[in-house]
């Protein structure tokens, strides 16, 4: 299973929620499977983003692509994001 970590500040979360929202065909149609969204404790703006992608070369594709890089720079992403695509080795509940 193929994972994809990004970690970015931005703006406004309501704004960069509705542009991530209009990118869904998009993300789709890239190969992204799921995501979360999570934020650092009490820094809202502060995100942590979790996808599953169905390949790492669609996955390393879509984030290396001036289409996104677009789309986050007018959904206000600020500096630059932390991001690591990751293979799942071990699953499990505690």
């Amino acid at each position: 299973m193929i994972k994809v970590f990004v970690r970015h500040e931005v703006e406004d979360y309501a704004r960069w929620k509705k542009a991530f929202d209009e990118f869904l065909t998009y993300r789709k149609d890239s190969g992204e499977l799921s995501y979360s969204i999570g934020h650092v404790a009490n820094e809202p703006n502060n995100l942590c983003l979790t996808f599953e992608w169905d390949s790492v070369d669609n996955a390393h594709a879509f984030l290396t692509s001036g289409k996104l890089r677009t789309a986050m720079q007018s959904a206000g992403v600020t500096g630059a994001p932390d991001i690591f695509i990751y293979e799942i080795v071990e699953e499990g509940q505690t």
